[in-house]
């Protein structure tokens, strides 16, 4: 049983998951601290529901399910007023940590009560490391995403907008958190209401810190270690990529073209 107030909760918001969020749920139960784990299914016609009854029977696990794809900020936030953390994790189901992970997390948070998000260090399954955005979004930096490949500036541009150009040994302070993994004080979570519904997928996580920045520091600490077996769907798949170019303009409308 959890405590009557647990210091963690977490959620998984899943569509056409698979059995790669297996791991992830491992990850969650072997934890040394104790994760009240929530599973939000984006198409309850799926088998992802049977998949996980099936392995973790037994286990206390709060799945909801969804009729349809609400998208990922509405679906996570769902459970907004019905947390009873201190903590709330946001997860995505492709990820990997160790056992010791959360607790040390918690414990920095603890000790650094300025801080309202902390953002770890990802890797990916080949064991190279992940550059995600950590710097605010801006018309620049979001066009550069788009164009890296192409010649010109833009790869130094999208290196300097994920910080993929600074060798970082130290927690620092940064303007963007990524949606894959995060922990935010749950206060918080309440208090910039969650995720803003307007973004179906992409640039929520951009949104959500800059809405928590008003509130205190958002940290990247590179000793906080997740593997991430990111796929970039955006590159691959037209209509991904017109998702995330709505929601990069919808992003800039409401924060500005700069």
């Amino acid at each position: 049983m959890y405590p009557e107030e647990p210091r963690v909760s977490a959620c998984i918001v899943l569509y056409h998951s698979g059995a790669k969020v297996l791991d992830t749920i491992q990850c969650v139960l072997d934890s040394q601290e104790k994760i009240e784990l929530y599973l939000i299914n984006n198409d309850a016609s799926d088998n992802t529901a049977r998949l996980i009854q099936e392995n973790f029977a037994g286990h206390d696990i709060r799945l909801l399910e969804n009729s349809r794809n609400i998208g990922f900020g509405q679906a996570h936030n769902m459970l907004c007023g019905k947390l009873r953390s201190r903590y709330h994790i946001v997860m995505n189901p492709d990820v990997t940590f160790a056992p010791d992970l959360v607790g040390r997390m918690v414990d920095y948070m603890e000790q650094h009560r300025d801080v309202v998000i902390l953002t770890p260090r990802l890797m990916g399954l080949d064991g190279r490391e992940q550059f995600v955005p950590r710097m605010r979004p801006t018309f620049a930096f979001l066009a550069a995403s788009v164009l890296e490949g192409f010649p010109g500036p833009f790869h130094e541009m999208r290196m300097r907008y994920t910080l993929a150009d600074q060798e970082i040994t130290q927690p620092m302070d940064v303007t963007a958190a990524t949606g894959c993994f995060l922990m935010i004080r749950t206060p918080i979570f309440y208090k910039v209401r969650g995720f803003d519904k307007r973004f179906f997928l992409y640039m929520e996580d951009s949104d959500l810190s800059l809405k928590a920045l008003q509130y205190g520091h958002i940290v990247y600490h590179p000793d906080f270690v997740v593997t991430h077996g990111w796929t970039r769907g955006d590159r691959k798949d037209l209509r991904l990529a017109w998702l995330h170019f709505q929601s990069a303009v919808r992003f800039l409308h409401k924060w500005g073209w700069r």
